[in-house]
């Protein structure tokens, strides 16, 4: 049986991705000069792409609510 704990290499690599992409965005909005809507959506954008990678640790937080 597999441990809770540990996850797939799936989920593994689109972890990374989601990782990997939220950086790259970041660093996006930080070059970019005189756009305020654009770095807004790239920072939007960032945030939600960092949640994707941080999603188990999240969906963690969120049973202690419950």
């Amino acid at each position: 049986m597999r441990n809770s704990r540990k996850g797939s290499v799936g989920q593994m690599i689109s972890t990374l991705c989601f990782l990997g992409v939220g950086l790259r965005l970041i660093a996006e909005a930080v070059m970019t000069v005189g756009d305020p809507l654009r770095v807004f959506i790239l920072i939007s954008c960032a945030i939600l792409s960092l949640s994707g990678a941080l999603r188990f640790q999240i969906a963690t937080m969120a049973g202690w609510f419950r």
